[in-house]
């Protein structure tokens, strides 16, 4: 998917689940709700495209500090295998090239689903760790967004344990791969709608939800 799409999906995961967090009586009841919501949402957009600083610097989705160090890191054996001219296959499996194993493969997924579910199950107090907790749901939010939309494209994302054994990349896709569910095609178009359409609806529950002056229709 395309950067722009994975920014809606970004989004969208960060409403989805904030709204399921709200409803499960998990967020925070001594914080404002939507300040919540405020502080997960930016952390909830950058999460959904941290996953393709895999890229070049050049082609990277983003340009600033934080982005270039992470770009680094995933691109540090690529620097020594240039300077030292080694063709171990250790640096060769370890070099992040685009949808590699290290940013976009069901480890990844698995991981950083684990942690959402940890940190929505603890309860915190101190002021400065909820922020660090509202910060890191957002980020997850947004990284696991953009694994999914990945799935939903013919080159899906990696399946480690079958790659391993393998030892070629097995991937795990929702769609067959057809030319119809090509990244920047109709399919990612027919996604990106059907996005922005939910994001309306959910951005009108929240606001409904945490409204005051909400209407009743118990009796």
């Amino acid at each position: 998917m395309q950067g722009n799409t994975h920014r809606v999906g970004g989004a969208l995961s960060c409403l989805l689940g904030y709204a399921i967090l709200y409803n499960k009586g998990m967020i925070m009841q001594d914080v404002n709700p939507l300040l919540q919501l405020t502080v997960m949402y930016p952390f909830a957009i950058y999460g959904s495209i941290v996953s393709d600083l895999d890229h070049n610097w050049n082609s990277a989705p983003a340009k600033d500090p934080i982005s270039k160090g992470i770009n680094g890191l995933l691109h540090l054996t690529t620097g020594i295998r240039k300077k030292i001219g080694s063709k171990n296959p250790i640096l060769s499996v370890l070099d992040a090239k685009h949808r590699s194993w290290q940013t976009h493969s069901d480890l990844f997924l698995f991981i950083f689903m684990f942690l959402g579910i940890w940190l929505c199950s603890g309860t915190v107090v101190n002021a400065n760790l909820i922020i660090l907790k509202l910060v890191s749901m957002g980020f997850i939010l947004g990284l696991i967004s953009h694994l999914i939309l990945d799935s939903l494209t013919p080159q899906g994302i990696w399946c480690i344990i079958p790659s391993i054994i393998g030892r070629k990349k097995v991937a795990f896709r929702l769609v067959p791969r057809t030319k119809f569910f090509a990244t920047g095609g109709s399919w990612e178009v027919l996604i990106r709608t059907v996005m922005y359409i939910s994001i309306i609806i959910l951005g009108i529950y929240i606001v409904y939800t945490m409204s005051p002056y909400r209407i009743s229709f118990k009796s």
